[in-house]
């Protein structure tokens, strides 16, 4: 979360320190990328501790769960850059279509986390905890989605709505957190 910090503070620097109006890709973008490495690490780490109870139908529940919106979401992708890719250059094209890959990938992390609380021997532990930390990030999911829409369409702006994705997803984290420290 240190690394999306660093994005987010980077961010806010360069559009309202240096008035640059939209600075996507910038650095900002590399910081977030990176924490989506952090992350992964973080998630597989936790779930590693619990590998005896993880199943093959664990996995399966949890692959199941998240493929609607990966069915939803890649089509959404490729019909996005379809028109664009030749328009675009070749950082914007990869950060676009990376964050709501990663993200989708960091979902079926989580689900699969979040499953290990709910119907393995563990039910019940940590299950609050899970369930804030999966949709914290699906806003994440929808809120880069509908970034990479609105860049490469050229309507995004800063302060538009579809930044209350990424805000509830950062109060949601912060309830995880918290949640997860209590059901210890």
């Amino acid at each position: 979360m240190a690394f999306w910090f660093l994005s987010e503070l980077t961010w806010a620097i360069l559009t309202l320190g240096l008035n640059i109006p939209n600075p996507y890709p910038s650095v900002a973008n590399v910081y977030r990328l990176v924490g989506y490495g952090a992350l992964f690490l973080a998630i597989f780490a936790y779930i590693g501790i619990f590998h005896p109870v993880v199943s093959a139908k664990t996995v399966a529940i949890s692959a199941a769960a998240v493929l609607p919106t990966s069915a939803g979401i890649i089509p959404m992708i490729l019909l996005l850059i379809r028109g664009k890719a030749s328009t675009i250059n070749l950082p914007t094209l990869f950060v676009t279509v990376a964050y709501p890959l990663l993200d989708l990938l960091l979902f079926a992390t989580a689900m699969l986390g979040l499953l290990v609380f709910t119907i393995t021997p563990l039910k019940g532990k940590l299950k609050g905890a899970w369930l804030l930390l999966n949709a914290g990030i699906l806003m994440n999911v929808y809120g880069d989605l509908l970034l990479s829409y609105t860049n490469l369409n050229g309507n995004y702006y800063q302060g538009h709505p579809l930044e209350l994705f990424f805000h509830t997803g950062y109060i949601l984290f912060a309830l995880a957190f918290y949640t997860h420290t209590k059901e210890l």
